[in-house]
């Protein structure tokens, strides 16, 4: 049985990867800091140990006991990748996760792997990713690390999570906002393009990365088979909920200066960027085919958050 270690699978993308592979019979343990407890029920049949990887005594200790033929780090760091490139041995490949958010501003639509990637204008995470993932494909080309990256759009979907909202981040109060019909301001015409991906056929692409060898050396963008305006998110958050959807249109920096200090302006600005991708070398080279499509993941999310409001007594029942 080919055995895998998921360094992050108890939180929410992590877990999704960690149910998938069980499903198709790999031999899956879990390293987790023992920090997230939300998601760690629906795992409590995986053998799990805990730890931190960026500690290099413990990965050390780790390898030295335990050899494994995968490794899936969810959210790298310089410090994990130093250390699992340093001591784990024997091991076919290792696979982490990055984001197609580091290629924003779009060069090209639909933006593929070929774009440059730095990471959006005054972002901070962006950039790190582009140095975790450049680190990666550094020791591959100088060492055979055996290293692929993956590449996720928006992730939403799975029901439990916070969706994006109509300023760019994700606001625990944007569902109850579209049940009571206000008017959700937007960016400029509202026409900049939005491209998600369901957890759950990102949790598929790190398995199907494992299960062609060819991924090795490798970045994929991972998203849903098209993008929508965010003008057209909106509207699919209320109607999923059967509900009227009130947009107000605003120029963008007139938008930065009515939300300053209330928001972070750079999330803004990047909603306000169009996020249009094509998977075309994922189909191609590791067979991913999203199981979702755009219009049901963002529907089926609003649904899914708005009866947990239901049960938490927060709303009305009526959708549902």
């Amino acid at each position: 049985m080919k055995k895998v270690i998921v360094f992050g699978g108890s939180g929410w993308m992590g877990h999704n990867i960690v149910l998938d592979l069980v499903k198709h019979g790999y031999d899956v343990t879990i390293c987790a800091r023992g920090q997230k407890s939300k998601y760690i029920d629906r795992v409590k049949d995986v053998r799990t140990i805990y730890g931190d990887k960026k500690n290099e005594d413990f990965v050390k200790e780790l390898f030295a006991k335990e050899s494994f033929d995968y490794i899936i780090d969810g959210v790298p760091t310089m410090e994990s990748i130093a250390n699992i490139s340093r001591y784990a041995k024997n091991f076919k490949h290792y696979i982490h996760c990055s984001s197609t958010g580091g290629y924003a501003p779009l060069p090209f639509l639909p933006c593929d792997e070929t774009a440059p990637y730095g990471g959006f204008e005054g972002t901070s995470g962006w950039a790190a990713k582009a140095k975790y993932d450049n680190e990666v494909m550094r020791l591959y080309k100088e060492t055979g690390f055996p290293a692929t990256v993956i590449r996720p759009c928006y992730i939403t979907g799975g029901g439990d999570y916070v969706p994006l909202d109509n300023l760019g981040g994700r606001r625990n109060d944007f569902i109850s906002d579209i049940l009571a019909e206000k008017t959700l301001d937007l960016p400029d015409n509202g026409l900049a393009l939005l491209q998600p991906i369901h957890v759950e056929d990102l949790a598929v692409s790190f398995r199907l990365a494992i299960e062609h060898p060819i991924s090795i050396g490798q970045v994929y963008n991972i998203t849903l088979d098209h993008a929508v305006t965010i003008k057209r998110y909106i509207e699919l958050n209320a109607e999923a909920l059967g509900k009227k959807a009130n947009i107000n249109f605003i120029p963008l920096e007139e938008m930065c200066e009515k939300y300053k200090g209330e928001i972070d302006e750079i999330w803004l600005r990047f909603f306000a960027t169009h996020m249009c991708f094509t998977n075309e070398k994922a189909r191609r080279e590791l067979e991913f085919k999203a199981a979702h499509t755009t219009e049901e993941t963002i529907m089926g999310t609003a649904r899914a958050i708005a009866k947990q409001l239901v049960k938490e007594g927060k709303a009305g029942a009526e959708f549902c």
